[in-house]
């Protein structure tokens, strides 16, 4: 389907589902494909700010040496609320993530996805993450 008759949420969606489907088969080269060169990351289990490509390499990097450590990994990546302006989008949606033993952890990650449209499609210039809360502090 061309651009000109492609729904942009929809290309999009498939975007963010391609980018988790690379993270879960630890491909990084398939995550990279949709980012842009210069794309900011707020990684849930990472402090820094990532900036560029070459401190995503450092990340990916680290990330790959931790996913050893840590145990199988399932992934459910929620619908996106996809808005588009343009050439710029953003989407906002929630993932549900569980580590098998040895390094056991589950949460639910709200993400938000920024995007612009280059000519050869769509890619993330910022994606955030952060834990979503399990209810008000005690």
């Amino acid at each position: 389907m061309s651009q000109d008759t492609a729904d942009p949420a929809d290309e999009i969606k498939h975007l963010i589902a391609s980018i988790f489907a690379s993270f879960a088969a630890g491909n990084v080269n398939g995550i990279d494909d949709c980012l842009d060169d210069s794309a900011t990351i707020w990684d849930v289990f990472t402090p820094d700010l990532i900036v560029g490509k070459a401190a995503r390499d450092e990340f990916h990097a680290r990330d790959r040496a931790q996913m050893r450590a840590r145990g199988l990994l399932h992934l459910d990546v929620g619908p996106a609320i996809v808005d588009v302006r343009g050439d710029v989008a953003w989407a906002r949606y929630l993932v549900t993530f569980h580590y098998e033993p040895p390094g056991e952890t589950s949460g639910t990650v709200r993400v938000t996805d920024v995007l612009v449209r280059r000519d050869d499609g769509w890619r993330v210039v910022h994606h955030h993450e952060g834990l979503a809360p399990v209810g008000p502090p005690s």
